[in-house]
């Protein structure tokens, strides 16, 4: 089991689907990478190296899968960039480690079609993107291993040229167990994959998924409080750093809040404050920044998180259900 294990990450860390540049600037699905759980948006996804019953962990690093018995979940995210989307998850046991599937939604509503001159061709069509993962952990011995299966499909327009395009992508994560529960690291490969099916008959195929490479780390500082650290290699864009903290602030309430930047504009602002003339930084993400809180009761949890947007874009809320049984 071990050898299959090793040669799965070889395979899928020197995978063409990241490393190989060809159709740059081209990803697809990216709406994939978007969807997630109150929690894991709240502190902007910095806890893929946290061990959480949360469902929202394994879609960030899936070596973070756990739980007991069975578990399911629910999340809803609407506002002004994140309008009808949301996820379903149901997770149970498996052999020696856990399944969990998931399946992710985006409604766009309905999309008037103009032509070439800015004129109604009294066409409406309704864009729908949707996929399912299945994500599976096994713990070793000094290490957890996680690997998720994800098929994307995504309806763009309803004209007689038009098809469903589709994609295939795989996550996979390893998490270090050290013999402290102050401290943790882990690396993941996300999104690694590529279109199979394009979305005009006849269109150009073969396109990469917006894939990244991560590691992450936790350090808790006292019972209470986390920081959370992640530093993120998208494959089309600058590597990204991602700050966030969980706090217990009573036994069954927690609160949260991070941001993400790309790392350039982190070092331009520390050049600013030694250089005037250096320029002003720029945000990197289109969240400013996320903060939210979690109430746990009985066997459920509700998780809620509020996004403010960069240049006065507006908001967005995430509400999530989930319980283990």
């Amino acid at each position: 089991m071990r050898i299959v294990v090793l040669y799965l990450l070889l395979f899928f860390a020197l995978s063409n689907a990241y490393f190989g540049k060809e159709n740059e600037g081209l990803a697809v699905f990216g709406w994939a990478t978007l969807l997630h759980s109150p929690r894991t948006v709240s502190f902007e996804g910095a806890g893929s190296a946290l061990p959480s019953q949360d469902f929202g962990a394994a879609l960030m690093n899936p070596a973070l899968l756990q739980g007991e018995g069975y578990g399911a979940g629910l999340s809803w995210q609407n506002g002004d960039l994140a309008n009808n989307q949301g996820i379903a998850v149901f997770s149970h046991p498996f052999l020696m480690g856990r399944i969990q599937h998931t399946y992710g939604m985006v409604d766009n509503g309905e999309v008037q079609h103009y032509d070439e001159f800015g004129k109604e061709e009294g066409i409406i069509s309704r864009p729908m993107a949707q996929y399912y993962a299945i994500t599976a952990a096994f713990p070793l011995k000094n290490f957890k291993f996680g690997i998720t299966g994800r098929y994307l499909w995504e309806r763009l327009a309803e004209t007689s040229e038009s098809q469903i395009g589709m994609g295939l992508a795989m996550d996979w994560g390893i998490l270090w167990n050290p013999s402290s529960a102050r401290y943790g690291f882990a690396f993941m490969g996300r999104h690694l994959g590529s279109q199979f099916r394009p979305y005009v008959k006849g269109g150009v195929n073969g396109y990469a998924l917006a894939s990244e490479l991560a590691a992450s780390l936790f350090w808790r500082t006292n019972q209470n409080l986390t920081w959370l650290f992640e530093c993120s290699a998208p494959r089309y864009s600058p590597a990204i750093g991602k700050l966030g903290f969980e706090y217990r602030f009573a036994e069954p309430v927690m609160i949260r809040a991070g941001m993400q930047r790309e790392l350039i504009d982190v070092a331009r602002f520390a050049n600013s404050l030694f250089d005037s003339s250096e320029n002003t930084t720029k945000a990197g993400f289109y969240r400013l920044f996320s903060a939210g809180a979690g109430y746990r009761f009985w066997k459920l949890n509700l998780d809620y998180s509020y996004s403010m947007l960069i240049e006065g874009m507006g908001n967005e809320h995430r509400l999530a259900l989930s319980g283990n049984f």
